[in-house]
């Protein structure tokens, strides 16, 4: 049984949004249509705020995070601050994105979307490379079935097919701006 699978799934979504943000960054900057980014940006943030940090992070910090602090899963050193301080980044840049939109702040919507998309790949980088296979390789058998029953309470809870649905349709709507 493998408890990361779909996390790693669910990272191929993020990365998408991040490099759709960063596309749409550098239209900002190189075309005349400077507004774009600030009529999108609230796609962007809600999808970083409810996919990626209510949902995802919340399967992460919640769910996986508890049993990897169980005694002997990870035996040679703990990634765990790491992973959490990658994620309060993310969220100081996400508040920072939203403070910027209220101001129609270009410059600094972008700088921060920038920074975001950066702290997310390198963090998604790091889970999807170290902290996903210590976890498979420590987590016990049982303890992978209680854990993905926890990861189905939080998907039920959140409506995973609509979560899914929803974002998926918003990304090619976002895309379609570009064209």
């Amino acid at each position: 049984m493998q408890v990361t699978h779909e996390l790693m799934n669910e990272h191929q979504l993020i990365l998408k949004y991040l490099d759709l943000m960063e596309r749409y960054v550098e239209f900002s900057q190189t075309n005349d249509n400077k507004d774009l980014f600030l009529q999108k940006a609230q796609d962007f943030i809600s999808f970083v705020q409810i996919f990626t940090d209510t949902y995802h992070h919340a399967k992460e910090e919640d769910v996986l995070f508890k049993y990897l602090q169980a005694p002997g899963v990870l035996s040679h050193c703990n990634p765990l601050p790491v992973m959490l301080s990658d994620h309060e980044q993310g969220r100081v840049y996400t508040q920072n994105m939203k403070d910027a939109l209220a101001n129609n702040d270009l410059k600094t919507l972008c700088d921060n979307a920038c920074a975001y998309s950066q702290t997310l790949k390198q963090h998604i980088f790091k889970e999807d490379n170290i902290l996903y296979p210590m976890a498979e390789s420590g987590i016990s058998d049982d303890d992978k079935i209680a854990l993905e029953n926890e990861y189905r309470q939080i998907e039920e809870k959140m409506d995973k097919q609509a979560i899914w649905n929803e974002y998926e349709e918003q990304y090619s709507e976002l895309e379609s701006c570009l064209d």
